[in-house]
């Protein structure tokens, strides 16, 4: 097995018809291959969308997918080559893909299946060839209905190759054409002689008795090619897999035409068909019918569509994101602005506070002045001494109080023990004034009085 095909983890085979379309889904893993359901969509049908979520999980768990192609669009062939590994195969049939092709070779897409041979020094080689145009439109008549395929495959060659043939035998698969009577059947038709597949081709047969004609001039064209190359020395029995109708039609002149009574082949059922396919194409192919420019085409518009879904993802994630920024930016600004109002109605409020606070303090220092006027007054009489005589008492600004007056100059140290006295008087067990200044005295030679002043400052509430 390819070391490609563990990274598949389900796989989807799809049959597409006129009449509807058929998907089997399966589930993989490196060994083994589950059958995971049945889905059958009639025509009609309109093509499903791919979404981001789709693109992306095909990234992460990638999944196989397998189209049958129909068989009218392909030509196969077998012939002979020398033994090799399967991995030469294709280089040996490109050698005779020329001779082999109808078409000339810049025209087609091909494969080859490598079939075991009798002989150890030889093997067999199908060889499906088909015309590059068919098998575009096709592809892309697939991708228009929602399925990109990875692999194409011939239910046909996957019914051939469940066959277990014994001895000698010309095999022919016919597919169901529908209604009886209507449209074209087609086929595989081949030769199984002495174990070696000599003879393989598709057929394609008309509705009714006309069907019997082409089938025999087909079979006679190659058993004629039999005898020419010598692996055919009498005509063998008839395989025949045909609805019960082209039974009626065919049986009877296919045995006489082999001598032999014609052998009927069960026809095994889609899913079993499908599941073929699965098994047989879940590793990577050494040849495929997918053009290689085809392929690369559809990858790059995988991963353009990846990119584009991917920034459709960020621009939307972007405009989300910006909304709900915009969202939160004006849900902070009516904040702010319910704060700015709170906070100007407090600033108000705070105003009125502060000026009903000025004239309280004012009212309060009016109230403190009055009576620290009289309590200076008192202290003022309370010490002065009785030789100290006092001309001036004054108030300044309503804090600092001015004592002048006179004394005699035998009496001076009285003036300095009232300062002294002064600076010592109390209210409420705290000093009367804050500070009180050196007394300063004026005496002129021959004047038995002298002029004094001090200044005392009062303690206040807001004094330290």
């Amino acid at each position: 097995m390819n070391a490609a095909a563990s990274r598949h983890r389900s796989c989807q085979v799809r049959s597409s018809t006129p009449s509807g379309r058929q998907i089997w889904t399966f589930q993989l893993t490196k060994t083994a291959l589950t059958p995971a359901g049945e889905t059958t969509l009639p025509a009609s049908a309109p093509a499903p969308k791919i979404t981001a979520s789709q693109d992306w999980k095909a990234l992460v768990q990638p999944q196989l997918h397998i189209a049958w192609l129909p068989a009218d669009a392909v030509f196969i062939r077998a012939i002979q080559l020398p033994s090799g590994e399967p991995s030469e195969l294709p280089a040996m049939v490109e050698f005779q893909i020329e001779k082999l092709s109808p078409l000339p070779l810049n025209q087609i897409v091909w494969t080859a299946l490598g079939v075991p041979h009798p002989d150890g020094a030889q093997q067999t080689a199908v060889v499906t060839v088909a015309s590059r145009t068919a098998v575009e439109e096709f592809l892309d008549a697939e991708v228009a209905s929602g399925f990109t395929p990875d692999r194409l495959d011939l239910p046909l060659l996957r019914w051939w190759g469940q066959l277990r043939p014994e001895g000698s035998g010309i095999w022919i698969l016919l597919e169901d054409s529908g209604a009886p009577g209507q449209g074209q059947s087609q086929g595989l038709a081949g030769w199984f002689i002495d174990g070696v597949w000599h003879e393989l081709g598709l057929v394609r047969l008309p509705a009714g008795p006309e069907a019997t004609e082409v089938l025999l001039q087909q079979l006679g064209q190659s058993a004629w090619a039999g005898e020419m190359e010598g692996w055919m020395t009498g005509i063998p029995p008839v395989h025949l897999a045909a609805t019960p109708d082209q039974h009626g039609i065919l049986d009877g002149p296919l045995g006489e035409w082999s001598g032999h009574p014609v052998v009927p082949v069960s026809r095994p059922e889609a899913n079993r068909l499908a599941t073929a396919s699965a098994e047989a194409l879940r590793a990577e192919p050494d040849s495929s019918l997918i053009p290689a420019e085809w392929a690369t085409a559809q990858r790059q518009k995988f991963i353009d569509r990846l990119w584009m879904h991917g920034l459709g993802g960020l621009g939307m994630a972007y405009v989300v994101f910006l909304f709900g920024f915009l969202g939160l930016l004006n849900f902070r600004k009516y904040q702010v602005d319910d704060l700015r109002s709170e906070v100007s109605g407090m600033g108000i409020n705070y105003t009125n506070t502060l000026q009903l606070k000025a004239q309280v303090a004012v009212l309060e220092e009016q109230v403190a002045l009055r009576y620290a006027a009289l309590e200076a007054w008192q202290a003022v009489v309370r010490t002065l001494p009785s030789n100290l005589t006092l001309t001036q008492l004054d108030f300044q600004k309503g804090r600092t109080l001015q004592l002048s007056g006179t004394v005699e100059t035998e009496s001076i140290s009285a003036v300095t023990q009232f300062n002294s006295d002064l600076i010592k008087s109390q209210l409420d067990n705290q000093p009367l004034f804050a500070r009180v200044k050196p007394a300063q005295i004026n005496s002129k030679p021959g004047n038995t009085l002298a002029n004094w002043s001090f200044d005392a400052e009062l303690r206040r509430s807001d004094t330290p």
